[in-house]
């Protein structure tokens, strides 16, 4: 699981480290990432800010592609594969 948070890495292992995370992130929903960017914008807005851009994800998330192969990897108990499928306009 991805977990954010403060981390050193000594300077020579630096590059692989970010390699190892981009690669991490690049195994994620591109959806589930763009929400969860949006939300820590929102929070500067207060409540207001995250409670219009929650609603917005919910109408986004159950209309995706990626929402669906993530449900249909969970019945089938496996990884789900963000990146196969593609929404129109990709």
């Amino acid at each position: 699981m991805l977990r954010c948070g403060v981390t050193g890495v000594p300077h020579e292992k630096l590059d692989a480290e970010v390699a190892r995370w981009c690669a991490e992130l690049m195994e994620r929903s591109s959806t589930a990432l763009a929400t969860a960017k949006r939300s820590f914008n929102a929070d500067t807005e207060s409540i207001r800010g995250i409670a219009s851009m929650w609603m917005q994800a919910l109408s986004i998330y159950y209309d995706t592609d990626e929402s669906r192969e993530g449900g249909t990897a969970f019945r089938e108990k496996r990884e789900p594969n963000f990146r196969a499928p593609r929404r129109s306009g990709d």
